[in-house]
């Protein structure tokens, strides 16, 4: 969690973005980046839980580009991915200090469900339930990304 001190070492932080393949891809479920003018400016991916329930993680996009609906766009096509490969429930854990992210994350549909720690930050945890309309003609396209639908 960018930004916070959460007690956890920065190698066990980041392990997960050091095996993409075998954590995400090779678990049936997904990562995705987002490069613009040959920079890396968003991320997210889902990690499969179980057969029909999988993790919501790493979703960024860069600070400067915030609030330009890139992150509505990765979500959206995340989802369509997860429900392509069977997923019906996302769920997502987020820094309760965020909250730009608790609201994009609940204006997208995602419901809180609990609150816990990782490690010292307090975290909400949320979900939803993820259909086939809510998935339908969403595709992410190197045409549409430079020019993205605003969050507001």
């Amino acid at each position: 969690m960018d930004g916070f001190l959460t007690g956890i070492s920065q190698h066990d932080e980041e392990a997960d973005l050091m095996a993409v393949e075998q954590v995400y891809i090779g678990g049936g479920g997904e990562f995705l980046v987002g490069i613009l003018d040959d920079r890396v400016v968003a991320m997210g991916g889902f990690q499969r839980l179980a057969d029909t329930t999988a993790e919501l993680r790493r979703m960024r996009v860069h600070r400067e580009l915030q609030g330009q609906g890139y992150g509505t766009q990765l979500l959206q096509e995340l989802e369509r991915l997860a429900f392509q490969r069977g997923i019906r429930t996302l769920c997502l854990k987020t820094a309760i200090a965020r909250p730009l992210t608790l609201a994009f994350y609940r204006k997208h549909g995602y419901l809180e469900i609990d609150r816990g720690f990782y490690g010292q930050v307090e975290i909400l945890q949320f979900t939803k339930q993820i259909t086939e309309t809510a998935c339908k003609n969403v595709l992410i396209s190197d045409s549409q990304f430079p020019n993205p639908v605003p969050d507001n």
